[in-house]
């Protein structure tokens, strides 16, 4: 009877013996990760050696020091040339695009130049050229001869992008959230067709290549340019929110087949977690080359005015300013926030009941009044538009507002689209009113903060441009977009934000 089929053990032996498979537990776990980590890691670099470029001519001209050296890089630093290239049935592969990207980790800076591809340049051995032509005469080697030639710039490494990539990537992320600032539509052969509705929305493939290739406006290649910068600030402030476990095979796979560059594994896996953790949006700055156009000897060009080009590259290599930028103050920028509430006026609206009595100093009172009938959710508008701003078009055009896709469900949303008006001239320039019941969307990203009458404001952007303010009010998330251009400063788009009232639902002005 005192015999046992089972073990009686103390209580010091019983921990001693869970201690042990504690123990075998992490380390099994340890090396279980050790493996799937290393695995990954032989996965990745065996992929991006499929991206590597064997030009021993490429890789001299990038090792080498162009003969006028004004901007050498610092030590650490990284100049690339980018090129989106592309191919249509017969016609040889072209370059559609060329961005040069500074990157300065140890100043934690970097910035990007975009380059007309009609600009006059001098091409090396061939005369005066468009830029694009010394890729199709030269690939990317006279490419970059040519980048360096006209800049000054010492280009350290080289990246090719087919223009699939650009559709593949945004597919296998499961789209790009864009605030669209217009309606972009075409329905001719002569361009690519494109119907994009205004408003912030997720954009796949397809739609996000005719978004940012858009060309058929006054803005032409340099809003295109502009475009571009927009949809990959949108990526960055979005890469983080990306459950990459899963999304990452497909994102490499995309990447890597459609792409072709001197950037070793080492170097892009280092770039890519600075820009991604440590990179502040303050220390970024996106730049421009535009220009007249000017036909010259019956080709058309982009000409810049003279000394144009030279203090864009020299704004393009200089981290001081973005650094000083990146530490204003809150108090700062709320001591330049003069707000007015109505066309001419500097007094704060404070009491939204005030439409009732006067509508008239919200700007297109009666539209407004009919749109916050129909909405879901709590509507705002402006006291006060930027001088010449004028009711453009709005999204939806009929009642109860548009379904956003939120990944997992959908949310409502509202889009006014004002646009640049001088002098009976319509500008595509632009300004935009958000609303949305969706208070987790990617659009409520960190930024520098304003407290105003007890609301906080968050301005978006890079250095040199303000992407939006945005506000949380009632339950609803509220931002005021800047245009394509990213023609308004700060104060301004602050001053809209702050001049937002409540529309009462049942207002009849």
């Amino acid at each position: 009877m005192n015999e046992r089929s089972y073990s009686v053990f103390k209580s010091e032996r019983l921990r001693r013996r869970r201690r042990r498979w504690v123990l075998l537990s992490v380390v099994g776990l340890a090396v279980v990760a050790g493996i799937v980590v290393g695995a990954s890691y032989l996965w990745l670099y065996m992929q991006w050696q499929k991206t590597q470029i064997d030009d021993p001519t490429l890789s001299s001209v990038l090792a080498s020091t162009p003969a006028t050296n004004l901007f050498p890089p610092p030590e650490g630093t990284m100049n690339i040339l980018v090129l989106g290239v592309e191919s249509r049935g017969y016609e040889s592969i072209r370059s559609d695009s060329m961005i040069l990207v500074h990157a300065d980790p140890a100043a934690n800076y970097l910035s990007t130049l975009s380059l007309p591809r009609d600009l006059r340049v001098e091409v090396p051995g061939h005369g005066y050229r468009k830029l694009n032509w010394s890729y199709s005469k030269g690939g990317p080697t006279l490419a970059v001869q040519t980048v360096e030639a006209n800049t000054n710039v010492d280009i350290t490494h080289y990246l090719e992008v087919d223009f699939k990539a650009f559709t593949n990537l945004t597919d296998a992320v499961g789209g790009v959230y864009i605030d669209v600032d217009k309606h972009y539509f075409n329905d001719t052969k002569k361009y690519d067709q494109i119907d994009v509705r205004p408003g912030y929305q997720l954009l796949h493939g397809v739609d996000a290549l005719d978004y940012v290739r858009y060309r058929m406006d006054n803005n032409m290649d340099f809003g295109r340019q502009h475009r571009q910068q927009t949809f990959l600030t949108a990526l960055r402030e979005q890469a983080m929110g990306w459950d990459l476990g899963f999304k990452l095979p497909g994102l490499i796979q995309a990447l890597t087949d459609n792409i072709q560059t001197t950037i070793s594994f080492d170097e892009i896996r280092n770039l890519a977690y600075w820009v991604l953790t440590k990179l502040d949006g303050g220390q970024i700055r996106q730049q421009t080359v535009s220009g007249a156009i000017q036909t010259v000897e019956g080709v058309s060009f982009v000409i810049p005015s003279e000394g144009v080009l030279e203090q864009k590259v020299a704004d393009f290599m200089d981290p001081t300013p973005a650094a000083t930028a990146s530490q204003t103050t809150v108090a700062t920028l709320t001591s330049d926030v003069d707000v007015p509430t109505t066309a001419g006026s500097t007094d704060m609206v404070v009491d939204s009941s005030q439409f009732m009595t006067d509508p008239n100093f919200v700007p297109d009172s009666a539209l407004w009044s009919e749109i916050a009938a129909q909405m879901p959710f709590t509507v705002m508008a402006p006291g006060y538009l930027p001088q010449d701003y004028k009711y453009y078009q709005r999204n939806p055009e009929g009642s109860g507002g548009y379904d956003i896709d939120t990944g997992g469900g959908s949310a409502k949303g509202l889009k006014m689209v004002y646009r640049l008006v001088r002098n009976g001239t319509s500008y595509d320039q632009y300004l935009g009113i958000m609303e949305t019941d969706w208070l987790d969307a990617p659009a409520a990203s960190p930024g520098r903060q304003v407290v105003y009458n007890g609301t906080t404001f968050t301005i978006v952007g890079t250095y040199d441009r303000t992407e939006r303010v945005w506000w949380e009010k009632d339950g609803v998330l509220y931002w005021v977009s800047n245009t394509i251009s990213h023609y308004l400063n700060p104060t301004e788009l602050v001053k809209v934000a702050a001049s937002m009232i409540t529309i009462p639902s049942g207002a009849t002005p």
